[in-house]
């Protein structure tokens, strides 16, 4: 009944954000895929409303811990962030209501007035007790985002260390990405505003923009976080809700998103064979390698990149966190490195690791003007010493990256020793085999995620600008009734430019490709 629920009758604001339009992951509910037996710790500063009717089916799987444990009244602010991810809907008005990962698990931590103290025993008891694959932070700090805060070495340390999806809020409304948001190896999610009703493709005003104050490339991605009507926690009613959202772009109701998506991933995960797909890197590769740069900037302008140097922003990083593509990579082919990715294969991910100072080769068969997205990822090393504290273990970490054309030209490369994720989202410009290499610049061994897609072109954009429209009929008329081989405009490719040609242009004409233009 529940699932009948969720394909019927009307869309409420919650079920919009987790719609085609917001972070997709609905579309992953349909195949059977809700997050069942993933376990999350949402650390807060108070706790979530366990007593809530939306959690009514959860059957106990919400728990409730705290360094002191008679302190367990519930809090709107976690109540919500939980409801985004586990909200099991509640009737008669909200049966539509339902959470990224309804099956997910959550272990709701209530850290304290004194966090930083405490964080070490919350991170120990939810990642070495609990088995919480994923955390979730409901709050900021206020001391320099640079990513050398003990706060922000903690949750790295944890990530590398315990093979832990950290998902860190942006921040609202500072001159840069607020700590934990900073940190290297989590996930940093931005908030998205509505630009229509459930289609959430501009940055929110109160979201922060990258890059961190040292400079890095944050926010990763972005997901909804307006209009979003959750369970929530008013003198301890079980059946309010929240209904009318808050401040546009928050960045506490679109990091949930990030983290119920994890949790789509994680269960698709633990149910192979495979050993890597469930790797931090991999996961985080996949999601940022599926997000797409169709968001406008808060000035409603819109943000798509136009060559390889811009694919992330600082209002949207890479793109709009999007579920079911991240499914779709992560359960497509494992590659290998020195083995010839065929056109048949349109993405797929790589979990290796590489010795000091190697390079790892990757060939990928495409053609002229097919689009390819790909990224790679890996975790900062910290140490723990004594007290406790946290350390850098490295003064530099770096995996370079190349792409080669088919004929050996080098068609992007960065040498970057400051990040530690690299995107590429670029056409191509002749058939072939292209190479991409990967260079680890250090001493020390290094475990990466690599995700990849390869995108056909529509068929009529000629000019490559995602819509077909009369600059793409401009350069058919040039060509009209040429003929030869390879002619971009002969569409049928029956070598040459004809009424047939024009009849498929015909058919796609003014139609946009929604992964990039922004209408």
């Amino acid at each position: 009944m529940l699932l009948l629920s969720m394909l019927c009758g009307n869309i409420y604001a919650l079920q919009g954000s987790v719609g085609g339009n917001g972070c997709n992951a609905k579309a992953v509910h349909d195949l059977g895929i809700r997050g069942t037996g993933v376990k999350i710790g949402l650390i807060g500063s108070q706790n979530v409303f366990v007593e809530h009717n939306a959690f009514e089916d959860v059957n106990g799987i919400v728990h409730v811990l705290n360094i002191n444990s008679d302190l367990t009244e519930g809090f709107w602010h976690d109540t919500i962030m939980a409801g985004i991810i586990i909200s099991q809907g509640q009737a008669p008005n909200h049966v539509n209501d339902i959470g990224v990962a309804p099956g997910a698990m959550i272990y709701s931590f209530r850290l304290g007035s004194e966090k930083g103290s405490t964080l070490n025993i919350v991170l120990t008891e939810l990642i070495e007790n609990r088995n919480c694959k994923i955390i979730l932070t409901g709050f900021e700090y206020e001391i320099d985002p640079n990513g050398q805060s003990q706060e922000t070495l903690k949750y790295d340390y944890y990530a590398d260390s315990y093979d832990v999806i950290f998902a860190n809020a942006a921040g609202n409304t500072g001159s840069y990405i607020t700590v934990l948001g900073d940190g290297y190896n989590g996930i940093t999610t931005g908030g998205l505003a509505e630009t229509q009703t459930d289609v959430y493709k501009k940055a929110g005003q109160a979201t922060n923009d990258g890059p961190t104050s040292d400079f890095r490339r944050k926010p990763d991605i972005m997901a909804p976080s307006t209009n979003q009507v959750t369970p929530a926690y008013n003198s301890g009613d079980p059946d309010y809700w929240n209904p009318t959202g808050y401040s546009d772009g928050a960045t506490s109701w679109a990091v949930p998103h990030t983290a119920g998506v994890a949790a789509l991933l994680l269960q698709y995960a633990n149910q192979t064979s495979e050993p890597h797909d469930e790797n931090n890197v991999v996961i985080k590769a996949v999601m940022v390698n599926s997000s797409f740069p169709n968001i406008n900037r808060r000035d409603n302008v819109p943000t798509y990149p136009a060559n390889p140097a811009n694919v992330w922003h600082p209002q949207r990083g890479y793109g709009r966190l999007d579920a079911l593509k991240a499914f779709q990579t992560l359960s497509s082919e494992k590659i290998s490195k020195d083995v010839l990715i065929t056109s048949d294969t349109t993405k797929g991910w790589a979990y290796d690791v590489m010795n000091p100072y190697a390079t790892h080769t990757y060939y990928i068969s495409a053609k002229k003007d097919e689009r390819l997205a790909l990224t790679v990822t890996w975790n900062r090393k910290i140490d723990l010493k004594p007290g406790p504290v946290y350390e850098v273990n490295e003064p530099m970490f770096n995996i370079d990256m190349t792409v080669l054309n088919p004929s050996g030209g080098v068609l992007f490369n960065e040498i970057d020793d400051v990040n530690n994720l690299e995107k590429i989202d670029m056409i191509l410009p002749v058939d072939g085999n292209y190479t991409v290499l990967l260079e680890n610049t250090t001493c020390k061994q290094r475990a990466y995620g690599l995700a990849f897609e390869i995108f056909e072109p529509m068929a009529g954009d000629f000019n490559l600008d995602y819509i077909v429209n009369k600059k793409d009929l401009r350069q058919l008329a040039l060509e009209w009734l040429n003929s030869g081989e390879g002619m971009e405009t002969d569409i049928n490719a029956d070598d040459i430019v004809n009424i047939p040609d024009y009849g498929r242009f015909a058919e796609d004409w003014m139609k946009n490709d929604l992964r990039y233009y922004n209408p």
